[in-house]
């Protein structure tokens, strides 16, 4: 039998559209049924909670109870004080370190470099100026200043001979020399002037004559060099031989004044009273020039280095006074005053630093320990003040809550100094006002109050 293909494909796809359609009608028809099932619980719930609230209702009416007025609010309990003015002296508190003064501290080292010999200290030990610290070994010095030493007698000596001018009998032998070449030139002379005659008659050759002529000229001029040197003599030491010779006399002491400070340096001495806070020198350790051997420090005075902010610069000034506390130290207050600050700000803060001199007789406070630093700022007279306590911060604004007519109303403010415990309102505020010191933070305008007070702040 042939089966018609085409035949059979016409009658499939209705029967596959079909068993989609029955599919997506069972999907819908499960999604309806959930939702009426989500629906059915919440309205359920919404009947349990209210007849809640109505039961909670019927209570409050068998009970006697009104409901409450939600526009009502409570009254809360304030402290208060009332705004002032007064003198202020405000503080300005900073953390900063203890240093050493500068001019108090010596950094000792070898000024000519060589090998330790002797340490005669420790480091904490107490010295006093000119007390010997460390000796180096001074034998290459001590020979430069022997030699040194012989180069001066040798210059004075020569000076004091050219002072002295030349000998009589130095005198005596040049007239003697001079004197016997004169005889020989004249005698020569008359030798010449008797042979004249005999050249010219042939008796004598040519040759003989200018050989005998030759040697009165040599003799001629023995004669002027002995003549000149008589005259030297006579007239004694040239002056500018006796400059040359005290010149050379004056840098032969020049060393011998370099030598004997190079058997000094062998030798280092401390030149201020103080202790021994650092000591690099070892027996038998070589040391180049300028290197450090031992640090001495006159702690009887130090400085608290502190940073003061821009801000804060119009208040803070040279002598203004400061109180120190220091870490060890707690129940101690250490009393001084600025004294002193760097001519240039920071650059990235703009902070200045300043320093604090505190007087330091025990010797307590050293150089490197923390402190908090508590600085009086000028004072400001008939401030208008009112506790810390008082000022919050509302989204970066100062407010202060006024309490009037029982009632509390939150009032920006512009703050000024302060201390520990006081701070001076510029404006939004007038002097007699009554301000919240505690519980009064974010009460709405209006909010009753029950007031706890008002007292006035005291002085500072």
């Amino acid at each position: 039998m042939v089966h018609d293909s085409s035949a059979q494909k016409k009658w499939r796809c209705p029967i596959r559209i079909g068993k989609k359609k029955n599919k997506a009608e069972r999907d819908m028809k499960k999604s309806l049924k959930f939702a009426q099932t989500i629906l059915s619980v919440m309205v359920v719930i919404a009947v349990i909670v209210i007849g809640w609230f109505i039961l909670q209702y019927v209570n409050r009416e068998s009970d006697g109870e009104q409901p409450e007025d939600p526009g009502e609010l409570k009254p809360v309990a304030v402290e208060v004080a009332r705004v002032a003015k007064t003198a202020l002296r405000p503080t300005l508190n900073q953390v900063g370190q203890l240093v050493p003064v500068p001019e108090h501290t010596a950094v000792l080292s070898a000024q000519a470099g060589g090998w330790v010999q002797q340490v005669m200290v420790v480091e904490g030990q107490d010295v006093h100026a000119g007390d010997v610290l460390v000796v180096l070994d001074p034998r290459s010095a001590q020979s430069d200043l022997l030699t040194a030493k012989a180069r001066v007698a040798e210059k004075e000596a020569a000076l004091l001979r050219l002072k002295q001018g030349p000998l009589p009998e130095e005198i005596d032998a040049a007239k003697e020399t001079r004197d016997s070449l004169q005889a020989t030139v004249d005698s020569l002379a008359n030798e010449l002037d008797a042979l004249k005659g005999l050249l010219q008659r042939g008796e004598m050759s040519p040759i003989q004559f200018q050989t005998r002529e030759k040697q009165l000229q040599s003799e001629k001029a023995s004669l002027a060099a002995a003549d000149a040197k008589l005259r030297l003599l006579q007239r004694g030491t040239r002056p500018e031989l006796i400059a040359e010779s005290e010149a050379q006399l004056q840098a032969a002491r020049a060393d011998l004044e370099h030598a004997s400070l190079a058997v000094e340096w062998c030798t280092v001495k401390s030149p201020i009273d103080g202790v021994v806070v650092q000591l690099n020198a070892r027996q038998g350790q070589y040391f180049d020039q300028a290197t450090p051997l031992v640090t001495v420090m006159d702690l009887t005075r130090v400085f608290a280095q502190v940073r003061i902010p821009s801000d804060a610069l119009g208040g803070v000034g040279i002598d203004a006074p400061a109180d120190v506390r220091v870490t060890g130290y707690p129940a101690d207050v250490f009393h001084g005053k600025i004294v002193r600050a760097n001519a240039q700000a920071d650059k990235l803060s703009g902070d200045v630093t300043m320093f604090v001199a505190i007087d330091n007789p025990d010797r307590r406070l050293r150089p490197g320990l923390g402190c908090r630093v508590h600085i009086l700022l000028r004072a400001v007279s008939d401030a208008l003040v009112v506790p810390i306590d008082a000022v919050a911060d509302r989204s970066g604004t100062p407010v202060v809550t006024v309490v009037r007519d029982a009632k509390a109303y939150e009032v920006p403010v512009e703050p000024g100094v302060q201390t520990d415990t006081l701070v001076q309102i510029v404006k939004g505020l007038n002097e007699g006002d009554v301000v919240a010191t505690r519980g009064g933070y974010g009460l709405p305008d209006g909010c009753p109050v029950v007031v706890h007070g008002p007292a006035a702040p005291g002085r500072d």
